[in-house]
């Protein structure tokens, strides 16, 4: 019996190291406050919760982005830890699903190549405006009526916002083309999609552009 009670104890310390839990993860990176070139996964433990920055890798998740999981992990706290790094280390138990998100579904719809074809303000286009858009690195590119241009944006559903472009600096006799769409796509805030039409609106609920797909 003496014997019995110290492997008890000790099974008892080993497992309060150490539990296993379910948890969310995002199907997106985010930034990781105060740490430069370095991505986060978002988790939580419930639907209900917000996201939390997860500083440290999950052990044997080969996490993809554009899907949704719920998982199965092992933590254990870390003796000794760099001071710098976590006193907990996260280990995959099992993939509960794994899921291709709404938004990610969403996002795949508008990857391609776009030509303006109505813009606010203007009666007529003399030369047409592009918009290819890289839903993989969230990403648009093409040229603005003159300019090359290139920017990133950001989407969250049907909202979307655009960065400000860089452009190259060719001069043009008219401007105004440029300088319209240019200012229409600082003003987008949400989009529609209808068939191989791309709407986009300001928070007015101003349609500012309406865009082809090019096949």
């Amino acid at each position: 019996m003496k014997k019995i009670i110290p492997l008890i104890v000790l099974t008892i310390l080993l497992n309060s190291c150490s539990e296993n839990k379910i948890i969310f993860v995002a199907d997106s990176f985010a930034d990781c406050d105060g740490v430069s070139s370095k991505q986060c996964l978002k988790i939580r433990e419930s639907k209900d919760e917000e996201w939390k920055l997860l500083y440290q890798e999950i052990e044997g998740f080969d996490y993809e982005e554009g899907f949704t999981y719920k998982i199965e992990v092992n933590i254990k706290k870390v003796k000794d830890s760099a001071a710098d790094g976590s006193s907990l280390r996260y280990k995959l138990v099992k993939i509960i699903y794994q899921e291709k998100s709404k938004v990610a579904l969403q996002t795949k719809s508008l990857h391609g190549n776009w030509k303006v074809s109505k813009m606010m303000g203007l009666d007529s286009l003399a030369k047409s405006p592009t918009l290819i858009i890289d839903a993989e690195s969230k990403k648009i590119s093409g040229n603005a009526g003159c300019n090359n241009y290139g920017a990133s944006y950001t989407i969250d559903g049907n909202i979307i916002n655009f960065e400000t472009p860089f452009a190259t600096k060719m001069y043009c006799t008219n401007m105004k083309i440029e300088d319209a769409f240019f200012d229409c796509l600082s003003k987008t805030v949400y989009y529609k999609l209808d068939h191989k039409n791309l709407h986009l609106f300001s928070k007015e609920d101003e349609l500012l552009l309406t865009c082809n797909i090019e096949e």
